[in-house]
């Protein structure tokens, strides 16, 4: 085994830990504001909070230094490789949105739950925001997945304007009101 091989396999774990990991937490946030409770809510938001700092953060940042490790590791990949530029711009975004927007408003929603209480309506709004906004930020994730794995030129740009389509309509879907895929009788959508 190279050097490059054992930080291609780290490199992977951190990243696999970390997409993983927002994916999971979105399915448990559906499952807190399905059961309708703020207690479950409140719950669910201070395990994210828990496992992004001891989880999340360390494996995010892992993902980059390791991925910086292999570009200086092996010969064939620059830092100013377009998909590695595209790379860094995403993974700039999401910590950006991290630091600025989550993390001082997991702070801000703390004070509100000691200030109003669990079953507040105004926590409530506020957790389900975050959640939806975090949403859009595991989209970004995936782009830096498919930007790994496709390694797009910037000369590339059906496949750059394909993924950002297709990213903007998933978030999209993502972030529209439970009943947004409900029929104008207000029967359930089609599956």
């Amino acid at each position: 085994m190279t050097w490059y091989d054992f930080l291609k396999f780290a490199h992977i774990v951190c990243a696999v830990m970390w997409v993983g990991g927002a994916a999971m937490m979105q399915f448990f946030a559906l499952r807190a504001i399905a059961a309708g409770t703020g207690e479950r809510l409140v719950a669910v938001v201070e395990d994210i909070e828990w496992i992004s700092v001891r989880v999340l953060i360390p494996s995010s940042l892992g993902a980059f230094l390791l991925g910086l490790g292999l570009v200086w590791n092996a010969a064939f990949w620059t830092v100013g490789d377009d998909w590695i530029v595209i790379g860094l711009i995403l993974f700039g975004l999401t910590f950006l949105a991290g630091v600025g927007y989550f993390s001082p408003e997991a702070k801000r929603v703390s004070k509100l739950i000691e200030a109003e209480g669990h079953d507040s309506p105004t926590v409530a709004a506020r957790i389900k925001r975050v959640i939806v906004l975090s949403r859009i930020d595991l989209v970004i994730l995936f782009l830096i997945i498919f930007d790994m794995a496709v390694k797009p030129a910037f000369s590339d740009t059906w496949t750059i304007v394909g993924a950002l389509a297709a990213a903007a309509a998933l978030s999209v879907l993502l972030v529209l009101p439970a009943g947004a895929g409900r029929s104008p009788a207000g029967a359930p959508a089609a599956d």
